[in-house]
């Protein structure tokens, strides 16, 4: 039995042996191929924007002569700018074909993507690296040199309109023109865009800019574009042709230029931009040269939306200037004619000062800054030194002398007088200048306002209180000679100044405030404005009287809204903005409104 097993197994190891000997054919050997010849259409490329979507450079190559179907052969196109030894190669994968193309913008694209500025020529080291499909038997090519030109991609601008632009100072909120352009691309780069502005002749020089970021468009105001124009030197109430274009900018931070759009040509007519107040200050006038000068008699009512005026004593053979700030001397106005003209600014008023009129005595000036003029004419109306309200329409009634001070007008500026009175509807009321006194009166026959009559000439039946009873401001101008009646919605009696106070502001919280730079100008009887800087986060409040903490006013919107007072107010104060910077407050009284805009 173990005789046959021994057998068995014997038989099966020479079987396996046997097999084993079978001779069989030769397993496949591919060969390891040979290195292929660069070469390339141009060795200077040099693309324009037009050739963007056109083929520019081609790149061939010899056969390898792998051992495998060239279909499946793969090559490796490799870029890199010279000297680099391809350590920061771009490169571009081709299988089963011995060349590549490319267009324009491809070729930009990877200059972009190499960081290279848009608009210079580049030298590049460009070879290809061949292998079978599945990356084996690599084999490095020649190596050539090509130089290559990136382009910049021009921008079209697009005006809404070029018809001649007349800036008026009643549409300063109202859009004046708007402006579209093309894009411009460097690969996958962000680029901003920047439309600049300058008069024709200044060829952008000191052009004045509007950053619009990726945007592709951009609006102007009115008021916007009036300083912009004057900034540029269109001198207020002149014209002008100004140029635009749009500049384009590598990334965001707008220090590396790219391309510029064709310029379009406008005339702009501009106004002298309005200031919130104005002064006379000069040796022709009783204040003289001291500044602040004394208020109210040195400063200018506000006729209408353009115009300031104001009645006072010139003295001849001297000058005065105007002023839109009391007690500043960083900006003035004035002219070279004593009669009127063209209204100057800054350093463009002469140095002698604007001379007063050849007679000495009363006159009127109107400054219009709109036409950019001023006029100054003899002046023979009284103005008188105190204004009083009498009439069964007030509290008071008939009675004369009336209760002072409610019933008293406040001397608002050199020409003008304001009150804030409690009206009965269906009553009437007479102006007095003298309290006590019936030789002379005042009045008129709106209710609402209109055309100021004297002495006899004033309705038998005495001024009409308006058809609802409640608190009306009245203003009597003795320039313009009329009077106006307005709902006032604010508190009684109406503050005489007003300050700020609060951590938002640079003062913080010590009471009193830093004068003048916390003081409220007082435009009118009832409106109040402030350009102030604010931090954002804190918060501030508004005070009657600086240094006194018994009455404050705010509100509860960082914006602006509704005039909130003492104990309404919120306890977190009123907030401000949630961007720091500088800040216009306006606090108007009459409508019962605050506003801030950002500056």
């Amino acid at each position: 039995m173990k005789y046959l097993l021994k057998a068995g197994i014997l038989t099966l190891v020479l079987a396996i042996v046997l097999t084993a000997c079978n001779k069989v054919g030769s397993l496949p050997i591919f060969g390891n191929g040979t290195p292929v010849t660069l070469s390339a259409s141009s060795i200077n490329i040099t693309p324009a924007p037009s050739d963007s979507n056109k083929v520019v450079a081609s790149f061939s190559w010899t056969n390898p002569n792998y051992a495998t179907d060239s279909n499946t052969q793969k090559f490796i196109l490799e870029i890199d700018s010279t000297g680099r030894n391809f350590a920061k190669e771009i490169t571009s994968i081709v299988v089963g074909k011995p060349s590549i193309s490319f267009t324009g913008q491809q070729l930009n694209n990877i200059l972009a993507a190499f960081g290279f500025a848009p608009g210079q020529s580049f030298t590049f080291d460009i070879r290809v690296t061949s292998s079978y499909g599945n990356n084996n038997e690599q084999l490095k090519s020649n190596v050539i040199t090509v130089k290559i030109s990136s382009y910049l991609v021009p921008i079209t601008l697009t005006p809404s309109s070029t018809s001649d632009l007349t800036l008026l100072v009643a549409n300063a909120s109202s859009k004046a023109i708007s402006f579209g352009w093309t894009a411009t691309s460097y690969g996958t780069n962000t680029i901003n865009y920047a439309l600049q502005m300058d008069t024709v002749g200044g060829n952008f020089a000191n052009p004045k800019v509007i950053k619009t970021g990726t945007g592709l468009t951009t609006s102007i105001t009115v008021n916007d574009l009036n300083s912009l124009a004057i900034a540029a030197g269109v001198i207020g109430g002149s014209t002008k042709t100004m140029e635009f274009r749009v500049v384009s900018y590598l990334g965001t931070t707008y220090t590396t230029q790219m391309v510029n759009s064709n310029v379009t040509n406008i005339k702009v007519t501009t106004f002298t931009p309005v200031p919130p107040a104005l002064y006379i200050v000069g040796d022709a006038t009783d204040g003289g040269w001291n500044n602040p000068v004394p208020l109210p008699s040195q400063q200018f009512s506000r006729i209408d939306a353009v115009s300031y005026g104001i009645a006072l004593n010139l003295t001849a053979g001297k000058s005065y200037l105007f002023l839109p700030t009391n007690g500043d001397w960083g900006h003035k106005y004035g002219g070279a004619s004593a009669t009127g003209g063209a209204l100057l600014a800054d350093g463009a008023v002469p140095g002698s000062n604007t001379p007063a009129p050849a007679t000495s005595g009363m006159y009127q000036i109107v400054v219009n800054f709109q036409t950019g003029t001023y006029t100054v004419t003899p002046f023979t109306t009284t103005i008188p030194t105190n204004l009083f309200i009498v009439g069964d329409a007030t509290d008071g009634g008939w009675a004369n002398p009336v209760p002072v001070p409610s019933q008293q007008f406040t001397k608002i500026d050199a020409v003008s007088f304001g009150a804030v009175v409690n009206m009965t509807a269906g009553k009437s009321y007479l102006f007095l200048p003298v309290n006590g006194d019936w030789s002379h009166k005042f009045g008129g026959n709106s209710a609402s306002g209109g055309a100021l009559l004297a002495d006899g000439a004033v309705p038998g039946s005495n001024t009409p209180a308006p058809s609802a009873s409640g608190y009306y401001q009245i203003i009597v101008n003795f320039q313009t000679n009329t009077y106006t009646v307005t709902p006032y919605l604010g508190p009684v009696p109406p503050p005489s100044s007003l300050f700020i106070v609060g951590d938002a502001t640079a003062g913080g919280w010590n009471n009193p405030v830093p004068t003048p730079s916390q003081q409220f100008t007082r435009i009118s009887l009832t409106d109040y404005q402030l350009t102030v800087a604010l931090t954002a986060g804190k918060s501030f409040l508004l005070l009657p009287v600086n240094g006194d903490w018994s009455h404050k006013f705010g509100g509860s919107s960082a914006t602006g809204g509704t005039i909130l007072a003492d104990g309404a107010v919120p306890g977190s104060n009123t907030p401000a903005p949630a961007v720091s910077g500088n800040y216009l407050i306006d606090v108007n009284f009459l409508t019962g409104q605050y506003t801030l805009t950002k500056q």
